[in-house]
């Protein structure tokens, strides 16, 4: 991949490729619990630009630019009555529906209704606030595997990790590095479940105190982005990816467990909104199931930001000590559930940005990187053809029923 290519997939900003497309698609932005009736506007940013969410009274969600169409004062400075805000400059008044309904600046015979007032549309589902940033009409609200379902069956957490969008989507893309990355924490932490169980064959490649599988993968192309399986004497892990930014990945092998997906939307070239959504769309969550055993770590800290204790500054309080020992292969929240796991994967790509912008020219790929590939190549092909005019990829896929789906293999 060249220069001008890495630049293609990774640059976001109004008026890039890449980010031009991201726009038609419907996006999560925050939690649910972040915006509150009567509450200031919460400010959030996607795609190089800020955005205010705020909810009305009767608990609807608004979404605008930040800045008031009038001047730019910021409307997190904003008045709340009832479901509109109300600017402290001059006294400008917008509804959560977008409507302009005052504008002391004008005649009473001013015709608001013609005013762009930079509303966007925006609902609510799964304790999500989704909005769609483009130009002209919005298309239909995407239905996944996860959409709909009660609170009970359903749970998440988010952060801003500190690096490229299509880092942490090649995180997922590399299958492969769970053998080596997370090894030590699927090994203590699920020790006893079905998904150890049918994990490791510990027959392949010993790499110190390391014993892991070499997996055969294959992709395959679908309407909505790819499937993708890896395959190995124990198993085969079979993801999704769904255009642009959601990846189903595989976490147990009993068919009405949990199920996950996790979600990664550029808030500029340099930050991500990370998304970890577990679900179950037979039942509620069970306490000893995969989510909630998985998540218990989460209890004491903050699920609008799970990991706020772990920077670059700090160097995301590896454990150097418990390495030399051999007590610990990462030394990144060591026996943590899925927190280590997921932080063990945002540190792997914050560890990349720390160095400035990715050079992908300067890699050196291997077979267990066919699905990385593929990935580059599908969304480079996805900006160029919308900006020749051709549809947004993906857009209008049925995903409902896509999730992932882990098959042990049969032993005799």
């Amino acid at each position: 991949m060249d220069t001008s290519e890495n630049d293609a997939i990774t640059q976001v900003g109004p008026g890039t490729p890449m980010g031009s497309l991201l726009r038609h698609y419907w996006v999560p932005v925050l939690r649910s619990d972040k915006v509150a009736a009567g509450a200031a506007p919460t400010r959030f940013r996607m795609f190089g630009e800020n955005f205010v969410a705020f909810r009305g009274a009767d608990g609807s969600i608004g979404v605008l630019d930040e800045g008031c169409p009038h001047r730019g004062a910021s409307w997190t400075t904003a008045n709340l009555e009832g479901n509109c805000v109300r600017c402290v400059y001059h006294g400008w008044k917008i509804d959560t529906a977008g409507r302009l309904l005052e504008a002391p600046t004008h005649p009473t015979t001013a015709h608001l209704d013609k005013i762009p007032t930079g509303s966007h549309p925006a609902y609510e589902d799964g304790g999500m606030i989704w909005t769609w940033l483009g130009a002209g009409e919005a298309p239909p609200r995407p239905v996944f595997a996860f959409s709909g379902l009660p609170d009970d069956h359903l749970v998440h957490v988010t952060s801003v990790v500190r690096a490229n969008w299509v880092q942490m989507l090649e995180g997922l893309w590399d299958t492969f590095h769970a053998q080596i990355l997370h090894n030590r924490a699927n090994k203590t932490n699920f020790a006893g479940t079905a998904r150890l169980e049918n994990y490791f064959s510990n027959k392949e490649r010993d790499e110190s105190t390391l014993v892991y599988d070499y997996p055969e993968l294959s992709v395959e192309d679908a309407d909505f982005g790819f499937s993708y399986r890896s395959s190995d004497e124990m198993k085969d892990l079979n993801y999704a990816w769904i255009m642009p930014w959601y990846v189903h990945h595989c976490v147990g092998p009993d068919p009405l467990d949990d199920k996950a997906v996790q979600i990664h939307v550029p808030i500029d070239d340099d930050h991500t909104i990370f998304w970890q959504i577990m679900y179950n769309r037979h039942m509620p969550l069970k306490a000893d199931g995969y989510a909630l055993r998985s998540f218990a770590a989460f209890d004491n800290v903050d699920k609008n930001d799970f990991r706020a204790a772990f920077t670059p500054e700090n160097n995301w309080l590896q454990d150097r000590e418990g390495m030399a020992r051999g007590d610990t292969f990462t030394g990144i929240a060591d026996g943590q559930g899925a927190l280590q796991i997921l932080l063990e994967d945002i540190v792997m790509a914050e560890s990349q940005a720390s160095q400035g912008q990715l050079d992908r020219t300067k890699e050196h790929l291997g077979a267990t990187d066919r699905v990385v590939v593929k990935g580059r190549k599908a969304l480079l092909d996805a900006a160029r053809g919308f900006e020749r005019g051709e549809p947004a990829f993906g857009l209008h896929a049925d995903v409902s029923l896509v999730e992932a789906v882990f098959q042990p293999k049969i032993h005799s």
